[in-house]
């Protein structure tokens, strides 16, 4: 590919991005509650691949808008820590703000 290709391709993944982002946290916000696992998540938005969803919780829990947890052991945990079919999430009082637009983030498209 050339440079224009690479950009081009990078504007769509980034774009992207935002908008898993984005459909990550509304879908959190409906199953509001408890922590849902990522394999749930995963099959509710069927349309994306494990590492588009990986790479989103990833942002979003290192930017403090979702907590994760081990579904194993019930411990506080990171994506580093634990293989995604033991990890759930749950939004944090920050990620609500975003959802209701008193903050805003340019990685999240709503």
């Amino acid at each position: 590919m050339n440079y224009e290709a690479d950009k081009l391709k990078q504007e769509i993944e980034n774009g992207n991005f935002f908008v898993n982002n984005g459909r990550i946290l509304q879908m959190l916000n409906i199953l509001a509650g408890d922590f849902k696992k990522l394999t749930e998540i995963k099959y509710v938005l069927s349309d994306l691949e494990e590492y588009e969803i990986v790479r989103s919780i990833d942002y979003l829990y290192e930017s403090g808008y979702v907590k994760l947890r081990n579904t194993d052991n019930g411990k506080p945990t990171t994506l580093a820590d634990a293989p995604f079919k033991y990890l759930s999430a749950k939004l944090t009082a920050e990620g609500v703000r975003v959802l209701v637009g008193k903050k805003t983030d340019d990685c999240i498209t709503l």
